[in-house]
């Protein structure tokens, strides 16, 4: 009997925590897929050839990564790019390049105000049905540039002409090297003392 109730609490846990994750939309590298025999692989050069530079001769984009499953629901505003963590991060900010309708196969984006010194920028596409949002993180070669749907197949199952893009989202955080209410480190605060411990010592021999 005992092990009769094991047994049935093991596959009660089994159906809980297998059943909301495969609900779950999950965050998938542009070389990665979401499981496997879910769709084929998708190599990065493949779709890091959607956003270039004006020429259209060279990509402008390091990395991206899409949402699975496909969810015509999401929104490419800030709240949800946050919610997601594109890129590892969750305090990205608004460009003010919101929400630009699109309903185009291809276009031109451009980086208001840029500033690569300082911050990070990323471009997140949506469309419809089919699809999830696309983000792109830029590499900081160029601050405009061409685009062209990043909705085709694979990853997504919009068939051969793929689908347009409704609209995108830029987006920026400060990077790793600007922080200006940065804490010191204890080794530099340690060094810091050591450098006025050794000052004490010198005006005091001075003053003898």
């Amino acid at each position: 009997m005992k092990a009769q109730w094991l047994g049935a609490a093991a596959l009660v846990a089994l159906a809980l925590t297998a059943g909301p994750q495969q609900a779950q939309a999950a965050l998938v590298g542009c070389g990665g897929t979401a499981g496997v025999g879910v769709f084929p692989p998708v190599t990065s050069a493949d779709l890091l050839g959607k956003v270039t530079n004006a020429a259209g001769t060279a990509t402008a984009v390091s990395s991206c990564q899409f949402i699975y499953p496909a969810d015509n629901n999401t929104i490419a505003n800030i709240a949800t790019i946050n919610a997601t963590g594109f890129f590892g991060f969750s305090d990205w900010v608004d460009n003010g390049q919101t929400q630009l309708d699109s309903n185009a196969a291809s276009g031109s984006w451009s980086i208001a105000d840029v500033d690569f010194a300082d911050r990070d920028y990323i471009i997140v596409f949506k469309d419809g049905a089919g699809t999830n949002l696309t983000a792109f993180l830029f590499d900081e070669s160029v601050s405009n540039g061409l685009w062209t749907t990043p909705f085709v197949s694979p990853p997504f199952d919009v068939g051969a002409e793929g689908k347009e893009v409704s609209h995108y989202t830029i987006a920026y955080r400060l990077d790793g090297n600007t922080n200006p209410d940065a804490v010191p480190e204890p080794a530099s605060l340690a060094l810091f003392g050591l450098g006025l411990l050794g000052l004490g010592a010198a005006g005091r021999r001075r003053w003898r």
